[in-house]
């Protein structure tokens, strides 16, 4: 049952202040609408990021939502990013193997907007984006992708992975290779630090010159793995320390302000921050970006690689304590339930579609998220918006209801989004009043049912 009477505030530490004075403390909001959370380098140094976090993975590609949708041209992506703006979103989510060269499109309208963006008349309200700048967050540490490529690149691969592609049948020949099965990666985080750290400069060196050398946030975008259609060779990781040592080298040579990780396990996120307690010389990852949503992965994950928390860890205000979380979700860009007809069995059979026609992301997708446990919560949340939205007398989609989910968990302090049109990005921005509302036992009779 739902109990919103008493209004609960998850957010620990949330203070708001006004228009004409930045106390910077914690978190702060602007009169209920945008909310930002304190990224620091140092104890000196401090960033405020909007909570959403705008990602631009879908942002130029067609077919994305629905069959037959255009690709965005370039003014439309700069409209869209200046609306995002506007409603006070100043970090954007990137990276260089991204769809349509959107990150080289991202730092042109970065060094387009960088003076606009000073003036409070770009903004609903002036006190929208206190620090003033737009932010970029980029990411490496991506594994090489062999179905693409079908070359090895020059260096050291783990033993086991290549003896499991000799057993699938590829062919490896002075380092081409045939017989690929889709979803075969090779890990960029394996091998000595300066092979490493030559991996991750070549990707950086792509990402520092279309973001101009700004880049406020960069993560290591998978942990070391490597992966045969879709599936994790089994074998030992990299040591930790080596891919911070590497890193730490990394930094030196092309500057980030701040280091992160996305899809490693909570075991080695903890041991990295134990690292960095130890070690002053190393950099301390200040952010961590996992799979979070009211609709579960399976043991498939939505991509190779991924790692999810869970509702009952996200609801531990204790859980990867020292350092800040930004989950990622299945409805970055809409493409779940974002149809013509919005419900669980209309997206089911979009996804079903693109996976028979042999679509490598929903080939995951589709086993990953269409299960019969989301599917009860996915007509469980729909009975619980409508009987909010009746009881509050408010207008709240089920997207919005799923995305205020994963905003009110204790230890969400951002959340990465995908929209592609100014309503998705209205919507989006307008569940974070709604995450407020929503109590702990809410949270549990969205995910358990009871």
């Amino acid at each position: 049952m739902m109990k919103t009477k008493l209004v609960f505030f998850l957010l620990v530490g949330l203070v708001t202040v006004s228009c004409s004075s930045w106390n910077y403390k914690e978190n702060i909001s602007c009169q209920g609408s945008m909310e930002y959370v304190p990224v620091c380098s140092s104890l000196e140094k401090c960033m405020y990021f909007s909570r959403l976090v705008m990602g631009t993975d879908h942002l130029i590609q067609g077919d994305w939502n629905q069959a037959g949708q255009k690709q965005m041209s370039q003014q439309e992506v700069y409209a869209l990013l200046d609306e995002a703006v506007k409603l006070g979103i100043n970090i954007f989510d990137t990276s260089p193997i991204y769809v349509g060269n959107v990150e080289n499109v991202l730092g042109k309208w970065i060094k387009d907007r960088n003076v606009k963006v000073q003036d409070a008349k770009s903004y609903q309200n002036s006190c929208l984006n206190p620090d003033r700048r737009i932010y970029a967050l980029s990411k490496g540490g991506f594994p090489f992708d062999l179905f693409y490529s079908k070359e090895i690149k020059k260096g050291d691969y783990a033993e086991r992975f290549k003896v499991e592609l000799q057993k699938k049948g590829v062919v490896i020949n002075r380092g081409h290779l045939q017989n690929v099965p889709a979803g075969t990666y090779a890990s960029r985080l394996y091998g000595d630090k300066d092979q490493i750290k030559q991996r991750v400069l070549g990707e950086l060196e792509h990402s520092h010159k279309n973001l101009n050398g700004n880049i406020a946030v960069y993560l290591m975008h998978r942990d070391d793995g490597d992966y045969i259609e879709f599936k994790k060779v089994l074998r030992d990781q990299t040591p930790v320390v080596m891919i911070m040592e590497a890193l730490k080298e990394v930094q030196e040579r092309l500057p980030f302000s701040v280091l992160g990780w996305s899809n490693w396990e909570t075991e080695r996120v903890e041991e990295s921050l134990k690292l960095s307690n130890k070690r002053a010389d190393l950099p301390r990852p200040v952010l961590d970006s996992p799979y979070f949503s009211l609709f579960e992965m399976t043991g498939r994950t939505i991509h190779a690689g991924g790692v999810q928390v869970t509702h009952e860890e996200m609801m531990n205000p204790s859980f990867l304590k020292g350092i800040k979380i930004m989950p990622y979700s299945p409805l970055g860009g809409f493409s779940i339930l974002d149809k013509p007809e919005p419900r669980w069995e209309s997206a089911k059979k979009a996804a079903k579609k693109k996976y028979d026609a042999g679509d490598p992301y929903w080939q995951n997708v589709f086993h990953a998220i269409f299960t019969e446990k989301n599917r009860q919560r996915y007509e469980r949340v729909l009975e619980f918006t409508k009987r909010f939205n009746k009881e509050h007398k408010t207008d709240y989609s089920i997207d919005q209801m799923i995305n205020a989910y994963a905003l009110a968990h204790p230890r969400t302090d951002f959340l990465a989004v995908g929209p592609i049109t100014p309503d998705q990005l209205h919507r989006t921005v307008g569940s974070l009043s709604l995450a407020k509302i929503l109590t702990p036992e809410d949270l549990d009779y969205l995910y358990y049912g009871f």
